[in-house]
């Protein structure tokens, strides 16, 4: 028997480790080879160990693992191993002096800086895989085989037999069954970018399409140089840390903990922005023990797992509600927990989780002001309505060093912070929500995609703080000026122009431009072979919903089985023992990216054992 992993990132080296301990649990007897194909090899495309060192991970290197624990539920062995932090302090030095990396020398050096507030560098986690992939050859039984192929997998045919062919540029393989965890991906250029790019080589200009930073090369951008940057999300900081950081720049920490920014000479002028105008919200400083969780009161496992299981569903308003019910009970908690006795908190507790979805009442009781309560529309927006740039800039200086204190202040002690936190703890539900269909069709798109998304995004999956403050300080030494919202990019006189649409009272000129963002994946409009192949014959399909109108709405991601991760053809029958997940399946899930996290059950582990459980179905 032969099985196929497509892309060797965490996901699949999840699925690999599960399918060892399976074996290992129901002692396989037949041969089994593992093919495991990426051209980047182990690690993949994203946490390459190779890149630039700059490049940072969006979560606690203590709160990262590919390992399964007690908390993971699952019908598979449980076979701990370290965290990402663990890992370094314990064998990350011996393991890279041990390989031959690009940056052997600056991994060893953050590793001896690092402790449990640490954000490793993505090229640290890569390291991280590529230990945990020699670990699980060293697991190998006699009768299994795993070969690494660092080719690129374009195309997938289902056999009469119900075996697949894996085709690669070079070879093809017959299998049992697939697992495919594609990662990021890029989609086909709109027509607005094919114009930007036919101008700059028309005019002599750079233009940068959307693409991963860490594979862009940025050294022929010269400090004369102004940039326009369109997006503010994390790409914008990969970006601004190559333009700063790595060309020399000095970001310094005085001793009253402000970080101010030491020009190196090399750093061309920079102009950002985004529709908003504002960067995502600072993660706050984690003040939770790993596993450690909010208690949940209205969206609760309970109330979730009851309608999966009625199969019901409520209003996309009501979803709304719970989830904002959840963040404002934790925000009013903890803002009132220094005011009230042991008694009050109790009762403003209790009041709390009696009312059905409307605070107002309660907050008067107790004389919460105004201007300390909760507004949604200004934490969507919370731009006020300033009419030019100096205003503007004004504002921002003070948000963002308000978000730092904020943030700083931690997610268990500041209550913004900590009902941002548990926005963030409310995923695992959110997903079932999506997942299991219990709000329309509809609402799905008019409430979940067009609204909470963007909200959920721009408060709860932003950068750690100190990139927050490196932002702040980049605008405050001049090499960066956030320009305002709604931001509007023009052709003229041979250059890139940018202005904010809601000031329009400085323009600025460029003659670099960079696609400071990645799309979500979309399965009709790819550049992924394999997707595009995979749907055109009809093996798959995009997940597509049917509105109340009749009309249908087809979404980016590849149409899969709930439950089993099983691919959907173009006949909506499930394709056995071919599974897709990840961000390829996004829109059909939700938030498919990121990296596991020990002690919450995590739905990613689960997954990987559900897949290997199916694959040891095939074996029986």
């Amino acid at each position: 028997m032969e099985i196929a992993l497509i892309g060797a990132g965490p996901r699949n080296l999840m699925a690999l480790e599960r399918v060892i301990s399976w074996a290992a649990k129901n002692q396989w007897q037949e041969h089994l080879l593992i093919h495991i194909f990426d051209p980047f090899g182990i690690a993949g495309r994203v946490w390459n160990p190779n890149q630039n060192h700059e490049f940072k991970m969006n979560s606690l290197a203590a709160k990262i693992t590919l390992y399964t624990d007690s908390s993971v539920e699952i019908n598979g062995p449980i076979e701990g191993g370290p965290t990402l932090l663990q890992w370094a302090q314990q064998f990350g030095i011996q393991f890279i002096n041990s390989e031959s990396f690009k940056r052997s020398n600056l991994l060893i050096q953050e590793i001896e800086q690092m402790n449990q507030g640490s954000y490793a560098s993505r090229a640290l986690f890569g390291v991280y895989q590529q230990w945990f992939y020699q670990k699980q050859l060293l697991r190998l039984p006699s009768n299994i085989t795993v070969q690494l192929h660092e080719e690129l997998i374009t195309n997938v045919q289902r056999t009469e037999e119900q075996h697949f062919i894996v085709i690669s540029e070079s070879a093809a393989y017959d299998v049992n069954a697939i697992s495919a965890a594609l990662g990021e991906g890029t989609n086909q250029p709109t027509s607005e970018q094919r114009q930007l790019s036919e101008y700059a080589q028309d005019n002599d200009l750079t233009y940068v399409p959307i693409a991963y930073p860490s594979e862009v090369d940025l050294d022929d951008i010269e400090p004369r140089d102004h940039v326009i940057i369109r997006g503010l999300g994390l790409s914008f900081i990969d970006y601004l840390s190559e333009l700063t950081e790595r060309r020399g720049g000095q970001f310094i920490r005085n001793e009253n903990g402000d970080l101010s920014y030491k020009r190196s000479g090399d750093e061309p002028t920079i102009y950002a922005s985004s529709r908003k105008g504002l960067p995502y919200h600072a993660r706050g400083r984690d003040e939770k023990l790993v596993g450690e969780l909010y208690p949940k009161h209205f969206l609760t496992d309970r109330f979730v797992n009851q309608m999966i299981a009625d199969k019901t569903q409520i209003s996309g308003d009501q979803f709304l509600q719970l989830v904002f019910s959840e963040v404002e009970y934790t925000y009013y908690i903890r803002l009132m927990e220094p005011r009230l006795s042991d008694d009050q908190l109790i009762a403003f507790k209790q009041e709390l989780r009696a009312s059905s979805k409307d605070f107002k009442p309660i907050l008067d009781k107790y004389s919460i002001s105004n201007d300390e309560r909760l507004d949604w529309k200004i934490l969507a927006n919370p731009l006020p309505n300033v009419k030019d740039t100096l205003a503007f800039t004004d504002f921002l200086k003070k948000y963002l060093q308000q978000d730092i204190d904020m943030a700083k202040a931690g997610n268990k002690t500041n209550p913004f912070t900590s009902a941002m936190e548990k926005l963030r703890e409310l995923r695992s539900n959110i997903r079932k929500v999506v997942s299991f269909n219990l709000i329309s069709n509809d609402d799905y798109i008019r409430i979940f995609l067009n609204y909470f998304n963007a909200l959920n995004s721009f408060l709860a999956v932003g950068p750690p703080i100190f990139r927050i403050e490196q932002i702040l300080a980049l605008i405050k030494s001049s090499v960066l000026t956030l320009i305002g919202p709604d931001m509007i990019i023009e052709t003229e006189n041979g250059h890139f122009t940018t202005y904010s649409k809601r000031l329009n009272d400085v323009r600025y000129e460029a003659n670099v431009l960079i696609e400071g963002r990645l799309p979500s994946p979309n399965a009709s409009h790819t550049r992924n072979k394999l997707v595009k192949n995979i749907v055109s014959s009809g093996l798959g399909r995009p997940y597509s919903l049917i509105l109340a109108n009749g009309e249908q709405y087809t979404t980016g991601a590849l149409d899969v089985t709930v439950d089993t991760a099983e691919l959907i053809d173009k006949q909506g029958i499930p394709v056995s023992n071919f599974f897709v997940w990840g961000l390829s399946t996004e829109q059909r899930h939700w938030l498919t990216n990121g990296a596991p996290i020990p002690g919450v059950n995590d739905v990613r582990l689960r997954m990987a054992d559900k897949i290997a459980e199916l694959i040891d179905g095939i074996i029986e």
